[in-house]
């Protein structure tokens, strides 16, 4: 999920630095990262890295999807993203869990689904 590399880094217009938290593989993982950061209070923008529209999705960090956040909130954005992966890697696969945004959740089968 986190990418290894140095941080990339920009400026927006308002002069905010953002900073490379994570990049996903594609655009539902990298949303998905985004609206759990969101969710936790902290602004996050997704980008497709720059080579992705002429070249196949398959090309290694070139086609990566990036998840940015403000420099104010990198911090606590790669530790929320920590603590998440490891509540899910201390998940036990044989029971029916699943991670939501407030940690993990047992499955009821016995309780009907909520209605739309």
């Amino acid at each position: 999920m986190a990418d290894e590399s140095p941080a990339r880094t920009h400026q927006t217009e308002d002069g905010t630095t953002l900073v490379e938290i994570a990049s996903a593989s594609n655009s539902d993982e990298a949303e998905l990262i985004c609206g759990f950061l969101e969710n936790e209070g902290i602004p996050a923008r997704v980008e497709h890295a720059d080579a992705r529209s002429i070249l196949p999705a398959n090309l290694g960090q070139l086609g990566d999807v990036r998840v940015f956040v403000a420099q104010d909130d990198e911090q606590r954005a790669l530790a929320l993203l920590k603590q998440r992966e490891q509540e899910f890697e201390q998940l036990d696969d044989e029971t029916e869990t699943v991670v939501t945004d407030e940690g993990v959740a047992d499955i009821d089968e016995s309780t009907p689904a909520e209605k739309e």
